[in-house]
């Protein structure tokens, strides 16, 4: 076992998958009959697209709008406490952002693929590891507490 964390897992994908700018959906190579693998393949022709969402756009409504006062580490945990302490204990959400929580809940509940795609970062681990390391882009997301309510959202409808 080995202390360095995997930046990219082939074939981890779980459903709802928080993305850096760079990262893409990849099919794991094909292994030829001759042992090489063929390049990497894009998904393409899935019955499943996933469906991208902007998190960290202006125009989103679930923007991390805490990183306005602050750095990105303390904003990714001021905007956990806001959504969960405020946003749902509180029911202090704005119809915008109830509506977009709504949207990917339904396309949970159908079994759709979602990419929260946030421009707080290049990849979906540490871009360190990646060789691409700056304080600028976290190994942590907001997106992470959006996936997590989500699901949250999803499992409480289901009851």
């Amino acid at each position: 076992m080995t202390d360095k964390q995997e930046v990219h897992s082939n074939n981890q994908w779980e459903q709802i998958e928080v993305l850096g700018l760079l990262d893409v959906r990849k099919i794991a190579p094909e292994r030829l009959s001759n042992g090489h693998t063929r390049p990497n393949r894009f998904i393409k022709d899935l019955d499943n697209p996933p469906i991208k969402h902007y998190i960290n756009r202006k125009e989103s409504p679930v923007r991390n709008i805490c990183e306005d006062f602050t750095t990105r580490e303390e904003a990714i945990k001021m905007f956990d406490k806001l959504l969960w302490d405020s946003w749902n204990a509180c029911d202090a959400m704005e119809e915008s952002a109830r509506e977009w929580f709504a949207e990917r809940v339904k396309e949970y509940q159908k079994g759709c693929l979602i990419d929260l795609i946030c421009d707080c970062r290049r990849f979906r681990g540490n871009d360190a590891q990646v060789g691409l390391g700056s304080s600028a882009h976290p190994s942590d997301c907001h997106g992470y507490t959006l996936k997590k309510y989500i699901e949250f959202l999803a499992q409480k409808s289901n009851k």
